[in-house]
């Protein structure tokens, strides 16, 4: 076994096998390979949009151009900063909120127990909104979990449709992995929709069994913005969930700062015990316009050539829809 992150990662991730190889990466890269992080600035700038990315014009509004950051800074009695009680002082958590657990320090196990997202209190498709790089709280923030790596304990192997490779929640001990746990973020790279449909067409003229790795699009309501994420060249653990119409972790949309670039994030909807595969819902995470019932209907000569164009789903659930989301913009 190798560590598939080659210590990217603060977690060793195991590899049991050989899946198509692909570039390890902790954040999304657009396709010229700049880093997205690239676009997180101290100012509003304007988000990374496809007219922006075409036109170059990435103008800000000079009403804009006022630093949102944290006025949280360590001092030795500090053991948790910009947590849910520090409205007061901190712009970040007055703003936006924070919707992290506090890390806690466990006498009895001698061991910090893990921070979590409070899945049921965050309000329906809202962003989070971490503290940026730009906040001086650094290390001792409570509020930037997504921006800490991986650090639960995964596996990458044989999933269980026995088809290609999925991620396990693989522990020393027997201990459940708690609701709101961060896995991970769904790392790759960041395309136009022009982009993502040439993708699309080269994935699926050539792709060979077990090697499918669906592009994320991810459609952000409250500013009509659309994200391509393909993480096949270019990706991190994200990659190797696969799709169950009875998932057990969630995506959940998340940026570090109020004027960074949204970022996917993996996180577990309920328990999850010792050896479980870990899986999304591809529909819920693309906001496909497809219902289960359209997805069902596929099946049926009234949509033959979408049909066509899908890849049975193996997930074995009760609720299984039958047929792989996919989405017809592209």
């Amino acid at each position: 076994m190798q560590d598939i992150s080659f210590g990217l990662e603060p977690t060793c991730i195991p590899l049991i096998g050989k899946p198509t190889p692909f570039t390890y990466i902790t954040d999304s890269v657009f396709s010229d390979s700049t880093s997205i992080s690239s676009q997180d600035k101290g100012v509003d700038s304007g988000t990374w949009s496809e007219t922006s990315a075409d036109s170059g014009d990435n103008d800000s509004d000079p009403d804009d151009d006022e630093v949102i950051t944290c006025s949280c800074v360590p001092d030795e009695n500090s053991k948790s900063l910009c947590t849910v009680n520090d409205g007061d002082q901190c712009d970040c958590v007055s703003g936006y909120g924070n919707f992290y657990t506090t890390p806690t320090y466990d006498d009895t196990r001698q061991d910090w127990i893990e921070q979590r997202l409070e899945v049921d209190a965050l309000p329906e498709r809202l962003p989070l909104i971490e503290c940026s790089v730009h906040c001086p709280c650094a290390e001792g923030c409570s509020d930037r979990l997504t921006q800490t790596g991986v650090r639960v304990s995964v596996t990458v192997q044989i999933s269980t449709s026995g088809i290609g490779y999925g991620l396990f929640y693989t522990p020393t001990s027997n201990v459940k992995l708690s609701k709101g746990s961060f896995i991970s973020l769904y790392a790759g790279e960041y395309l136009t929709t022009p982009e993502a449909r040439i993708r699309w067409s080269d994935q699926a003229t050539n792709q060979k069994q077990g090697e499918g790795n669906y592009i994320l699009t991810l459609k952000i309501s409250s500013s009509n913005e659309i994200w391509h994420i393909d993480p096949r060249n270019k990706g991190n653990i994200g990659r190797f969930l696969n799709h169950s119409c009875e998932p057990n972790c969630i995506i959940q949309i998340v940026r570090w700062g109020v004027t960074s670039l949204f970022r996917a994030a993996i996180f577990t909807k309920r328990y999850i015990k010792k050896g479980e595969e870990l899986t999304f819902d591809y529909a819920n995470a693309s906001g496909s316009p497809l219902s289960a019932e359209d997805l069902r209907r596929t099946s049926g000569n009234e949509r033959l050539e979408v049909r066509e164009k899908r890849t049975r789903c193996l997930c074995g659930t009760q609720t299984c829809r039958g047929w792989m989301p996919f989405d017809e913009t592209l």
